[in-house]
């Protein structure tokens, strides 16, 4: 890309912001005009098209960092892995190489719409959890071990996690946690993790605000017909179904 040529101006002219579902609300020269706008306007999405000095990636993410509900695409001739690092320990959602062609973009918007749309169903992850866990303490007697099994759960209601990450938060290594989780809950902490999603998964059909495909990516399940395989054995029906009797 010509860099003489206003890049931003060029992206803005892209069908994809349409064909993806946003609206360009606005446009800032720096980053401190840039976090005041998204703390007023409270907008969902900010695409970093970085121009050191007045727009800089990492001093943007930082900004934005204690900012609840905003999701961040970086988009700089320096995608050196350090830097990447820094912006998304920063809690940027996605990171690319300038030029960016409409084919990446349209990649990151599509993630950006489920990372968004998974930030929206906090309705239904608390209800998921208010369901399964009073299940839970009906037959598990260590109250204290599903106190802290619970806000390991709440505390990652945006992430897809996993036996290695559960154990880590309870403070141990991988083989013990597995072993005392069986030990304390009669399955593997796969089985339970499996019913927790698809609790939340029917919750988000019944909500009707969610396509099967959206709900697959935030549940992580690799394609949209596992996850439709793995609902029916759950609840004997396919997503479709549930969505249709809301």
């Amino acid at each position: 890309m010509d860099p003489d040529i206003d890049a931003v101006s060029r992206y803005k002219k892209l069908a994809v912001w349409r064909e993806c579902g946003f609206e360009i609300a606005g446009q800032a020269i720096s980053v401190r005009s840039a976090v005041s706008y998204v703390k007023s306007s409270g907008a969902d999405l900010v695409i970093c098209f970085e121009k050191p000095p007045d727009i800089d990636a990492v001093k943007l993410t930082e900004g934005l960092s204690g900012v609840e509900g905003t999701s961040c695409i970086i988009v700089s001739p320096d995608s050196s892995p350090e830097r990447m690092r820094t912006c998304f320990l920063n809690g940027a959602a996605d990171f690319i190489q300038a030029p960016a062609s409409e084919t990446m973009l349209k990649e990151c918007l599509s993630r950006a719409v489920t990372h968004i749309k998974a930030k929206g169903a906090v309705t239904e992850y608390r209800a998921a959890a208010d369901e399964y866990f009073p299940e839970l303490r009906r037959t598990v007697t260590d109250g204290k071990f599903l106190d802290i099994l619970a806000e390991f759960i709440s505390e990652n209601e945006n992430n897809v996690v996993s036996t290695q990450s559960a154990a880590e938060y309870f403070g141990f290594n991988k083989d013990y946690f597995g072993r005392l989780f069986k030990a304390k809950t009669g399955m593997t902490f796969g089985a339970f993790y499996k019913r927790f999603r698809m609790i939340y998964a029917e919750k988000l059909l019944i909500s009707g605000r969610y396509k099967v495909n959206e709900i697959s990516g935030m549940l992580g399940f690799a394609t949209p017909d596992y996850f439709t395989a793995e609902f029916r054995k759950y609840s004997g029906r396919r997503p479709l179904e549930v969505k249709k009797q809301k």
